[in-house]
């Protein structure tokens, strides 16, 4: 599991610390974006990850489902892999277990909540069975090898985060996953400040943090604030009240349901996911909602539309969720009227902003009055402001420091902030993905670099779409796609049949005949020069129809749409 060394790296590496073994860090995922997260610890022969998860693709990754780290640094040293911790239940953490899983055989460690999440996706792949799960608590310790990991409760969007507290033979670390500080959190569990405190008074070799919005000064809003700015919009609305979120924003939904309650509005449950964590959040207890409150889709059209509420999925423009097929008047029994009220209590996540907007407009042309983050207090962050960020910091004090869970700007904006609480800037580490970060005797550095990159998941396929494809893909899109078909008589090189063209998306046939004729015969020109021997080269001639076409478009219309040769021999 050794990096490239520091040797052939860009400066901001050193060389590699001589004692062995040592302790080594190393990001698969998450940083210098939003997503993806994965770290990887490793002690001599033993190792563990802390979460895996994946990434929604924006627009431009067109037909992909789910984005992956790639972890195949990982498989020549799978028998040094011990377990899989998770610190919370979110897409981004936990969305990649399943292909992880597939390839690792190794324990996995979370929360009740997460755990369970976890199971609902293993069970859409049926080839994977007998998982070894561990359900953990906050402030539960467990011994994993080398390391000694300590969960301590931290405040997030979803119920039930831990950040992890690692002893190692190095020093201790402290990887706070995703958190914020709520003094007032709906479900009544603060931030572990005494938890934090204590591990700073033991001496922290590296604290890893997340970054996510440490561009906000202060601190973010409460979970309250945002219940109370639920109960004013749900209150005055005189139709039905439909709320798009996150399926796993148990507190939320519980906020949403009381308020409902609270005005005497019956509530539908719309999306698999969501119907799902809430079965999963009311089988532990933590959502509670009155079963007489819970109506059918049937029941959504009958009921009195102030006496109706519907939440859903959809928050980020999710193609066929709930929220985009009702907005585009596509779902069969959920229908925007006129006065109904839409909120969207999500954050957006860098990249949908474009589909959300389109949204927004087609409810609005319906009828709806549409409340979003940007407008009204209805969505706070899971992730600590630039106040909270620093008190995390000043609680741990750590001796070195590595931003995480962030784009590049956050990871180096934070890095600064560490310099204000007092991190020496030389022992602020900016890592990339793939970097592996060095301790050995107390001191830390940047040592060398190991290849990653993105596996797409597009269908039942993992890793079968290469970046090259991506690239073909969007270009379809972009210029359109032209098939040509072509019959060849292999004795002779007689043309039996073709060329025939078939337009998608670049001219549409009916419309432009004289075009397409007048590149048939482009094409039968081209090949009147061919020899009987260059003629019986299939690939000679499909580049030659190919070139033709591409040079004869460009000429004609000032396009170059993707020419694709198809050509038999009889």
């Amino acid at each position: 599991m050794n990096p490239a060394p520091a040797e052939t790296l860009p400066e901001r590496f050193k060389p590699r610390l001589l004692r062995e073994p040592s302790l080594q860090i190393t990001p698969l995922g998450g940083l210098g974006e939003i997503g993806m997260n994965m770290m990887v610890y490793r002690w001599d022969n033993d190792a563990i990850v802390v979460d895996c998860g994946g990434l929604l693709p924006d627009p431009s990754l067109l037909g992909i489902d789910l984005v992956l780290p790639d972890y195949a640094y990982l498989h020549p040293h799978r028998d040094k892999i011990r377990a899989l911790i998770l610190t919370h239940g979110h897409e981004d953490h936990i969305g990649g277990t399943p292909y992880f899983l597939r390839d690792f055989k190794i324990p996995v460690y979370g929360t009740r909540f997460t755990i369970e999440l976890v199971k609902s996706k293993i069970e859409e792949h049926p080839h994977l069975a007998d998982i070894d799960y561990h359900v953990i608590e906050p402030d539960d310790a467990i011994v994993i090898g080398p390391f000694h990991v300590t969960f301590l409760h931290v405040n997030h969007s979803i119920s039930q985060t831990v950040s992890l507290a690692i002893d190692t033979p190095e020093g201790l670390v402290v990887h706070t996953g995703d958190f914020r500080i709520d003094s007032t959190p709906t479900d009544g569990r603060v931030f572990d400040y005494e938890g934090f405190a204590q591990v700073g008074r033991r001496g922290v070799l590296a604290l890893l943090s997340d970054s996510t919005n440490v561009d906000r000064p202060g601190y973010s809003q409460s979970e309250k604030d945002v219940a109370r700015e639920l109960d004013a919009l749900i209150h005055r609305a005189r139709g039905r009240v439909l709320v798009s979120l996150f399926a796993s924003s148990i507190p939320r939904i519980q906020e949403v349901v009381n308020v409902a309650k609270r005005y005497g509005r019956k509530v539908h449950v719309a999306g698999n996911r969501l119907v799902a964590a809430t079965q999963i959040a009311r089988g532990l207890g933590l959502l509670r909602i009155d079963p007489s409150m819970l109506i059918d889709v049937d029941q959504v059209e009958m009921l009195p539309p102030e006496k109706v509420m519907v939440i859903m999925t959809g928050s980020q423009g999710e193609p066929r969720s709930v929220l985009s097929r009702v907005a585009l008047d596509d779902h069969k029994q959920i229908r925007v009227r006129e006065g109904d009220v839409v909120i969207f209590s999500a954050r957006v996540i860098p990249g949908h902003e474009r589909t959300i907007n389109n949204l927004i407009n087609h409810l609005s042309l319906r009828g709806a009055e549409v409340y979003f983050e940007r407008t009204h207090k209805v969505h706070t962050s899971g992730h600590g402001h630039a106040g909270e960020l620093a008190t995390m910091l000043n609680l741990v004090r750590p001796h070195y420091f590595i931003p995480i869970h962030g784009e590049y700007y956050h990871l180096i904006k934070h890095g600064r902030l560490a310099v204000d609480c007092g991190v020496p800037p030389e022992r602020v580490l900016i890592a990339h993905n793939g970097d592996t970060v060095q301790f050995a005797d107390g001191q830390g550095a940047l040592v060398g670099r190991t290849p990653v990159g993105r596996v797409y998941v597009d269908g039942r396929g993992v890793g079968d779409v290469s970046p090259e494809e991506i690239r073909e893909r969007r270009k379809i899109a972009e210029t359109g796609l032209v098939l040509v078909l072509l019959v060849i008589r292999q004795a002779t090189g007689e043309i039996l049949y073709g060329p025939e063209l078939m337009s998608r998306g670049f001219v549409f046939e009916q419309v432009s005949k004289e075009l397409m004729e007048d590149a048939k015969k482009a094409v039968l020109t081209s090949l009147e020069s061919f020899s009987i021997e260059m003629i019986a080269n299939l690939e000679e001639v499909k580049e030659e129809v190919r070139t033709t076409l591409r040079r004869f478009f460009n000429r004609a219309l000032n396009r170059k749409p993707v020419v694709i040769p198809v050509v038999m021999e009889m």
